[in-house]
Protein backbone atom coordinates (compact mmCIF):
# COMPACT_ATOMS: atom_id res chain seq x y z
CA UNK A 1 0.00 0.00 0.00
CA UNK A 2 1.21 3.72 -1.03
CA UNK A 3 1.83 6.32 2.23
CA UNK A 4 3.70 9.11 2.81
CA UNK A 5 6.28 9.62 5.36
CA UNK A 6 5.87 13.10 6.59
CA UNK A 7 8.46 14.76 8.56
CA UNK A 8 7.91 18.14 10.05
CA UNK A 9 10.08 19.81 12.17
CA UNK A 10 12.06 16.53 12.75
CA UNK A 11 8.68 14.59 13.90
CA UNK A 12 8.05 11.57 11.83
CA UNK A 13 4.24 10.38 10.83
CA UNK A 14 2.29 8.23 7.62
CA UNK A 15 0.18 9.53 5.74
CA UNK A 16 -2.37 7.84 3.45
CA UNK A 17 -1.47 8.78 -0.31
CA UNK A 18 -4.39 10.45 -0.80
CA UNK A 19 -3.42 13.14 2.01
CA UNK A 20 -0.19 13.01 1.17
CA UNK A 21 -1.45 14.39 -2.55
CA UNK A 22 -3.45 16.97 -1.05
CA UNK A 23 -0.76 18.26 0.97
CA UNK A 24 1.75 18.43 -2.35
CA UNK A 25 -1.11 19.75 -4.46
CA UNK A 26 -2.47 22.71 -2.01
CA UNK A 27 1.08 23.66 -1.85
CA UNK A 28 1.81 23.91 -5.51
CA UNK A 29 -1.76 25.63 -6.18
CA UNK A 30 -3.87 27.11 -3.66
CA UNK A 31 -1.37 27.67 -0.82
CA UNK A 32 1.39 29.48 -2.41
CA UNK A 33 0.75 32.46 -0.30
CA UNK A 34 1.76 30.51 2.79
CA UNK A 35 4.77 28.28 0.80
CA UNK A 36 8.27 29.89 0.63
CA UNK A 37 9.60 27.21 -1.75
CA UNK A 38 9.20 23.95 -2.55
CA UNK A 39 10.95 21.10 -4.12
CA UNK A 40 8.82 18.39 -5.84
CA UNK A 41 9.27 14.72 -7.76
CA UNK A 42 7.15 11.95 -8.32
CA UNK A 43 9.90 9.41 -6.82
CA UNK A 44 11.82 11.09 -4.43
CA UNK A 45 8.82 13.45 -2.84
CA UNK A 46 8.05 16.58 -2.11
CA UNK A 47 9.98 19.54 0.34
CA UNK A 48 7.83 22.48 1.64
CA UNK A 49 9.28 25.11 3.48
CA UNK A 50 6.26 27.27 4.23
CA UNK A 51 6.47 31.18 5.56
CA UNK A 52 5.06 30.30 8.85
CA UNK A 53 8.87 28.54 9.61
CA UNK A 54 7.21 24.84 9.48
CA UNK A 55 9.57 22.64 7.08
CA UNK A 56 7.65 19.51 5.59
CA UNK A 57 9.34 16.74 3.57
CA UNK A 58 7.09 14.13 2.23
CA UNK A 59 8.60 11.02 0.57
CA UNK A 60 6.46 8.06 -0.82
CA UNK A 61 7.17 4.19 0.62
CA UNK A 62 5.10 1.33 -0.01
CA UNK A 63 3.92 -1.12 3.22
CA UNK A 64 2.47 -4.16 3.25
CA UNK A 65 -1.54 -4.20 3.30
CA UNK A 66 -2.62 -5.36 6.47
CA UNK A 67 -3.39 -8.75 6.85
CA UNK A 68 -6.96 -10.58 6.56
CA UNK A 69 -8.84 -11.05 9.72
CA UNK A 70 -10.85 -14.36 10.20
CA UNK A 71 -13.73 -12.59 12.92
CA UNK A 72 -14.87 -16.34 13.64
CA UNK A 73 -18.25 -15.10 12.14
CA UNK A 74 -20.39 -17.12 10.17
CA UNK A 75 -23.24 -16.67 8.00
CA UNK A 76 -26.86 -17.91 8.01
CA UNK A 77 -25.57 -21.19 5.69
CA UNK A 78 -22.33 -21.75 8.40
CA UNK A 79 -19.83 -20.53 5.83
CA UNK A 80 -16.96 -18.37 7.26
CA UNK A 81 -16.88 -14.56 6.52
CA UNK A 82 -13.19 -13.17 6.40
CA UNK A 83 -12.60 -9.04 6.47
CA UNK A 84 -9.76 -8.04 3.97
CA UNK A 85 -9.60 -4.04 3.03
CA UNK A 86 -12.56 -2.93 5.51
CA UNK A 87 -14.49 -5.23 3.01
CA UNK A 88 -16.52 -8.38 4.19
CA UNK A 89 -15.98 -11.71 2.36
CA UNK A 90 -18.16 -15.11 2.71
CA UNK A 91 -15.43 -18.11 1.86
CA UNK A 92 -16.86 -21.39 1.08
CA UNK A 93 -14.43 -24.60 1.36
CA UNK A 94 -11.40 -25.55 -0.15
CA UNK A 95 -11.92 -27.59 -2.94
CA UNK A 96 -8.61 -29.70 -3.12
CA UNK A 97 -5.94 -29.90 -6.33
CA UNK A 98 -6.61 -33.09 -7.93
CA UNK A 99 -3.71 -34.96 -10.04
CA UNK A 100 -3.96 -35.46 -13.67
CA UNK A 101 -5.97 -38.33 -14.62
CA UNK A 102 -5.12 -39.68 -18.47
CA UNK A 103 -8.55 -39.40 -20.34
CA UNK A 104 -10.41 -37.62 -17.88
CA UNK A 105 -12.64 -34.84 -18.73
CA UNK A 106 -12.15 -32.16 -16.16
CA UNK A 107 -9.14 -31.21 -13.94
CA UNK A 108 -8.22 -29.06 -11.33
CA UNK A 109 -4.91 -28.35 -11.54
CA UNK A 110 -4.63 -26.66 -7.84
CA UNK A 111 -6.54 -25.94 -4.76
CA UNK A 112 -9.12 -23.04 -4.66
CA UNK A 113 -11.54 -20.95 -2.62
CA UNK A 114 -14.67 -19.76 -3.95
CA UNK A 115 -15.48 -16.15 -2.83
CA UNK A 116 -18.18 -13.47 -2.47
CA UNK A 117 -19.20 -10.45 -1.25
CA UNK A 118 -21.34 -9.77 1.82
CA UNK A 119 -23.97 -7.57 2.59
CA UNK A 120 -26.26 -7.74 5.35
CA UNK A 121 -25.30 -11.61 6.15
CA UNK A 122 -26.06 -12.20 2.01
CA UNK A 123 -23.89 -13.31 -0.76
CA UNK A 124 -23.49 -10.04 -2.91
CA UNK A 125 -22.09 -10.07 -5.91
CA UNK A 126 -19.93 -12.14 -8.58
CA UNK A 127 -18.45 -15.31 -7.55
CA UNK A 128 -15.10 -15.37 -7.17
CA UNK A 129 -12.18 -17.44 -6.34
CA UNK A 130 -8.82 -17.59 -4.85
CA UNK A 131 -5.58 -19.63 -4.82
CA UNK A 132 -2.22 -19.39 -3.64
CA UNK A 133 -0.91 -18.39 -6.84
CA UNK A 134 -2.70 -14.76 -7.01
CA UNK A 135 -0.48 -11.42 -6.90
CA UNK A 136 0.40 -10.69 -3.35
CA UNK A 137 -1.16 -7.93 -1.64
CA UNK A 138 -4.36 -8.49 -3.95
CA UNK A 139 -7.89 -9.49 -2.28
CA UNK A 140 -7.83 -13.13 -3.71
CA UNK A 141 -4.45 -13.69 -1.79
CA UNK A 142 -5.04 -12.02 1.23
CA UNK A 143 -8.91 -14.27 1.67
CA UNK A 144 -6.67 -17.30 0.47
CA UNK A 145 -3.65 -16.61 3.09
CA UNK A 146 -6.72 -16.40 5.84
CA UNK A 147 -8.41 -19.35 4.87
CA UNK A 148 -4.91 -21.42 5.11
CA UNK A 149 -3.82 -19.65 8.49
CA UNK A 150 -6.49 -21.51 10.44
Amino acid sequence: MKVYERTENGTVTQVSAKDGMAEINHAMMEGKREVREMFYGPKSGAIIRYKDGRHVRLVPTTVPEPAAADTGEKDNQGRRIVTVKDKRYIVGTVVPARPRTPGAKSWIPRAYVSYWSERNGETFGPTRTANGDAKPGTVGRAIWDAVNAG
